[in-house]
């Protein structure tokens, strides 16, 4: 098990809407993560296009380029699923 390791970890969730802002998904991992001993903190990271410029430097198509950064709402109601679980939220 994790927490036999003795070792704090950090968790990283990327809000991106339409892709994993979904209230089902986000109060089941905040629930997932809540269970977890070894968790000492959460960082909330809102979606953003800073990268976009690699893709096209690739000539990749960018399957993102339509979707927009998350609302302060929305990181707010993410950031609170996890905080009202008694976990440390940045």
């Amino acid at each position: 098990r994790l927490e036999s390791l003795g070792r704090k970890m950090w968790i990283r969730f990327v809000l991106v809407p339409g892709l994993t802002d979904a209230q089902s998904n986000v109060e089941g991992l905040a629930d997932f993560v809540a269970s977890l001993t070894m968790i000492e903190r959460v960082e909330v990271m809102p979606f953003h296009k800073m990268g976009e410029f690699k893709w096209k430097e690739l000539r990749m198509p960018y399957e993102l380029s339509d979707t927009e950064a998350p609302t302060a709402e929305s990181v707010n109601r993410v950031r609170h699923a996890f905080s009202s679980r008694g976990m440390t939220v940045v």
